[in-house]
């Protein structure tokens, strides 16, 4: 078999469903089959997701391998030495791709050659979704997922923008210069990998045609979890591994934590309740009230989630 010009690299674990959408649409590219091949490495789920993967294994060239529950990092590091292209696209199990997407990643590659130069896709929320009020905010308010609002096509951008999920590289920059760190078991991983790779002139340039979409919703708990979690890997980013540097424990917003955390601590319970009435009454059409209750459940948003945040560097901090 030749050798593909672009591997696609999916951790996964109990998705089943939303990664048969995502290689549906990897099948659907329109690159030729010999091009690209799809590494999909199962991080111990319990579903079918091996049913699933094997009911495209003979449409597309498919790698799969199935490790004991260890985290994203690891996964992506498996999938980085499995590939056989000399570009590798990180893509989460939950978007599908448009049909030009991985040749709009080659596109670029081939216009930037330099093996420090990786390539920032475009993500939004999937058509058929329904945007909800929290989906609004985490993208175009809180700007906590998927943010483009501050880029250009064709940017030439800093490590900060090596977003998982949506961002190739050239594969022997990491075998060579560094891969993810396993103690990030969720978040951060890519940022702290650019952030060391930035030693060795790594930049990110912006494709907004290479085009993904988010194939599910996001709910108020799920977004909860997702920050607590976000906050545990700053603190081992900015207050462990780079701490030295006041970039990073900056940009992980480590100092100053756990006293902020002991402060909006004592008003999150009432918060989250609240939430959860205002985006009941936000749901009414037409009442002379929803901009108000809009506007306050925005506000709600952003103190709650970055309490939780805070939470989870202070809950790190002190080795919990």
């Amino acid at each position: 078999m030749t050798t593909p010009a672009i591997s696609v690299v999916i951790p996964t674990r109990d998705r089943a469903e939303l990664l048969r959408a995502s290689l549906r649409s990897l099948v659907d590219q329109d690159l030729g089959p010999d091009d690209f091949e799809v590494v999909v490495v199962d991080d111990g789920s319990t579903d079918h997701t091996a049913e699933v993967c094997a009911s495209v294994a003979g449409e597309i060239r498919l790698v799969t391998h199935r490790i004991d529950p260890s985290g994203i990092s690891a996964a992506k590091n498996l999938g980085i030495f499995l590939a056989a292209a000399p570009i590798v696209l990180f893509f989460d199990d939950d978007d599908v791709a448009a049909p030009d997407l991985l040749s709009q990643h080659l596109r670029c590659h081939r216009a930037n050659p330099e093996r420090t130069v990786a390539v920032l896709g475009h993500t939004t929320w999937a058509p058929h979704l329904h945007v909800t009020e929290l989906m609004y905010w985490a993208t175009e308010v809180g700007k906590m997922l998927f943010d483009y609002t501050c880029v250009t096509d064709g940017q030439v951008l800093d490590h900060t923008f090596f977003w998982g999920g949506r961002a190739s590289c050239k594969r022997m920059l990491l075998a060579s210069e560094g891969i993810f760190d396993p103690e990030l078991r969720f978040g951060c991983e890519d940022i702290e990998l650019g952030y060391r790779l930035s030693r060795h002139g790594f930049k990110v340039v912006y494709n907004a045609a290479a085009r993904s979409f988010m194939n599910r919703s996001i709910t108020f708990d799920e977004f909860s979890r997702r920050c607590e979690r976000q906050g545990r890997s700053q603190h081992h980013f900015g207050g462990v591994l780079h701490g030295s540097d006041p970039s990073v424990r900056r940009y992980c917003a480590v100092d100053g934590a756990v006293e902020q955390w002991a402060e909006a601590a004592p008003h999150l319970a009432a918060q989250t309740r609240r939430v959860a009435e205002l985006e009941i009454l936000v749901a009414t059409e037409g009442h002379p009230m929803r901009g108000a209750w809009r506007a306050e459940l925005f506000g709600l948003y952003t103190d709650v989630f970055q309490a939780l945040r805070l939470r989870g560097v202070a809950l790190a901090a002190e080795g919990r």
